[in-house]
């Protein structure tokens, strides 16, 4: 029996995939070349050796002609940041220059690439297959580039999204004001050029870096190139700490980004309690994929207490070590 298309469409929505933009090069009548793109989600590696990617355009599509005609493409695959860029080459708003006020790069077959693409392929099509409605346009990678790192924009249910990140199964705590914890020297950072004070200290013994303020928005684009340089420094535990009141947002924007950089290597955070709003921030930590934490035992010092976030993983259902003298 044949399923329905509209039927299998929605069964397929519920399969979540990233989204690129793809775009190729058209030649005009009189000779002149403009680009044209638009927004794909059916996406895929083929092979390494060969480097090979493929990419399926439906037949009514005005791409997917021009893709076979140009016998180039090339791929930006779009950030959580990026859904606008999204939604422009899906054609949400029909009869705009879809390319106007963006920054773009050439590879080697001319085509155009988002400059803050979280990925780049540049292709010459190697292959092209029949697949129904569709064509499977394959792809020899002839450059390949990553111009920065953070989470991935998603497409699922015909809606843009993104990650859902789940809780960690366990979190650590270190207790800032135990006279008894036993810890590493603390170094502060605050913008790029402070990591070689980091480097030359963990030469000799291990180090604790924590990029200080971490999560002013005015300073956002500082702390990610510190998090950027410091990650990968052998003896370097990395650290992130809320030194002014911070939004839930904004920690959350902070830390997506800051855990893709430096895994497999673990971030910590030190939070602030802030009338309570510092749970909510360790909640958006422990989601964004942090578990280890800095605390206090004084809750009149600032920090987050140490029997406050106990008693949170505890209702949240992670599992924590228990700490000497706290009960939740």
């Amino acid at each position: 029996m044949a399923v329905d298309g509209a039927h299998l469409r929605s069964v397929l929505s519920q399969w979540p995939s990233g989204v690129a933009v793809v775009t190729t090069m058209v030649t005009e009548p009189d000779g002149a070349r403009r680009p044209h793109g638009m927004t794909a989600s059916s996406f895929s590696s083929v092979s390494l050796d060969p480097p090979l990617v493929s990419v399926c355009l439906g037949n009514h599509l005005p791409t997917r002609l021009m893709v076979e005609q140009a016998g180039v493409f090339a791929l930006s695959f779009l950030g959580k940041d990026q859904a606008e860029i999204g939604r422009r080459f899906a054609g949400a708003r029909p009869g705009e220059d879809r390319f106007a006020g963006l920054d773009w790069l050439t590879g080697p077959t001319g085509c155009p690439m988002l400059a803050d693409a979280t990925g780049r392929l540049d292709c010459t099509v190697e292959h092209a297959y029949p697949g129904g409605d569709h064509t499977i346009f394959v792809g020899r990678v002839v450059d390949a580039a990553v111009p920065r790192i953070t989470a991935p924009l998603l497409f699922h249910s015909r809606a843009w999204g993104q990650l859902a990140d789940p809780l960690p199964e366990e979190i650590t705590m270190t207790v800032l004001d135990d006279p008894a914890a036993e810890r590493a020297p603390t170094l502060l950072v605050r913008d790029p050029g402070d990591v070689v004070h980091v480097a030359a200290a963990a030469a000799h013994a291990p180090v604790l870096a924590y990029v200080t303020d971490a999560f002013s928005p005015a300073r956002e684009a500082d702390v990610l190139a510190a998090i950027d340089a410091l990650a990968g420094l052998p003896g370097v535990t990395l650290g992130c700490a809320e030194t002014s009141p911070a939004s839930p947002l904004q920690v959350r924007r902070v830390l997506q980004d800051a855990v893709v950089r430096t895994r497999p290597a673990p971030v910590r955070v030190r939070l602030l309690a802030h009338h309570g709003l510092g749970l909510v921030n360790a909640l958006v930590a422990m989601k964004s994929g942090v578990h280890r934490f800095d605390t206090v035992l004084d809750p009149g010092s600032g920090g987050l207490p140490a029997q406050d976030l106990l008693l949170l993983a505890r209702q949240l259902g992670v599992a924590c070590a228990p700490l000497p003298g706290l009960h939740p």
